[in-house]
């Protein structure tokens, strides 16, 4: 008797769409309420599809540890700050994520950080939570939601064809694809279609289980023990 339908992955070329659509609106932008607004989901999207985060996950992007991060790089990649502090630890209080300054399908994931420090700076915000409205406060996920459906239901009216079959109105629409889990299926989905070995998409999660171990050693198989969990 249950109506059971799991949150779809975007293809490839509509995740582009998703984040053309959404740089389009930066430039159109005629408020300071949505320049900001499609700054932070931009950004919001390219990371939490680029280290495969769950949509509670993106919403932990720290912009002190952004800042640092971008300040000390070489350019050869982007380190993704995540706020989250583990029991024990006494100084470092982001988990860092590495990412390439622009992927093999060309999301540009440095120019996209840095356009929100950029904004953040502007307004006089270096600390706090970055996934945040003009006035520095933390955007929930229904309001991240909303962002994605506006985006993809403007979509789904000019370019259908870039849509699954199962997805035969907005309504539908909106039920497959959600901020919490959209992106990191697409993630995932990408990387396996690429090949990529399991252990590799497998190790960008370990900072999720550090966390929960609170300090402890978490449990992990015998050759993840013994990598470098930095690499």
């Amino acid at each position: 008797g249950q109506d059971w339908r799991q949150t779809q992955a975007m293809s490839k070329e509509l995740l582009h769409e998703v984040l053309k659509v959404a740089g389009l609106w930066i430039q159109d932008a005629v408020s300071t309420r949505d320049h900001n607004q499609w700054i932070v989901f931009h950004a919001y999207v390219v990371d939490t599809y680029v280290v495969s985060l769950r949509g509670s996950e993106g919403l932990l992007l720290n912009l002190a540890g952004l800042i640092r991060q971008c300040e000390k790089g070489d350019g050869t990649c982007i380190v993704i700050a995540l706020l989250g502090k583990i029991k024990g630890e006494h100084h470092q209080r982001c988990h860092l994520l590495p990412s390439v300054p622009i992927t093999q399908s060309g999301v540009r994931v440095a120019e996209s950080l840095e356009r929100l420090i950029a904004s953040k700076r502007q307004k006089g915000f270096e600390d706090g939570p970055a996934v945040s409205d003009e006035r520095g406060e933390a955007y929930s996920s229904r309001a991240i939601d909303d962002c994605l459906h506006e985006i993809l239901e403007d979509l789904f009216d000019e370019k259908p064809t870039l849509f699954p079959q199962n997805i035969g109105d907005k309504e539908e629409l909106k039920k497959r694809f959600q901020a919490f889990r959209t992106f990191r299926r697409t993630s995932d989905t990408q990387a396996v279609e690429m090949k990529v070995a399991q252990d590799d998409i497998d190790a960008g999660n370990c900072w999720k289980s550090t966390e929960k171990a609170k300090g402890v050693r978490p449990s992990r198989p015998m050759r993840t023990q013994y990598g470098d969990g930095s690499v």
